[in-house]
């Protein structure tokens, strides 16, 4: 899994490449508090290069969506393929964060 940040204007924009399995799930939890030490309002997922991501994975998604949210900060997904949006919409992540394909 690769995890790549860029920073604009208030924004940051993260691609994450490869699947994101049980195995790497730690890694990306630390990817997500690295990103949560930064200053930004908004931060923007490519996820069009995962093609599987597991419900551990999930569950760091759901943690950092909770503790940027506390602090004012939006979560986008711009950028999903159709296998990840049919998951994510199955369990209502789409309710949470909009989500572009």
């Amino acid at each position: 899994m690769e995890f790549n940040v860029s920073r604009n204007n208030g924004r940051v924009d993260v691609q994450i490449i490869g699947p994101v399995d049980w195995v790497n799930s730690h890694n990306l939890e630390t990817e997500f508090n690295k990103l949560l030490m930064l200053d930004f309002n908004e931060a923007v997922f490519n996820l069009s290069s995962v093609p599987f991501i597991s419900s551990s994975a999930i569950g760091k998604f759901l943690i950092f969506y909770k503790r940027a949210k506390s602090t004012g900060r939006e979560i986008r997904i711009k950028g999903i393929n159709r296998n990840l949006l049919s998951l994510f919409r199955i369990i209502k992540l789409d309710s949470l964060f909009p989500m572009e394909v």
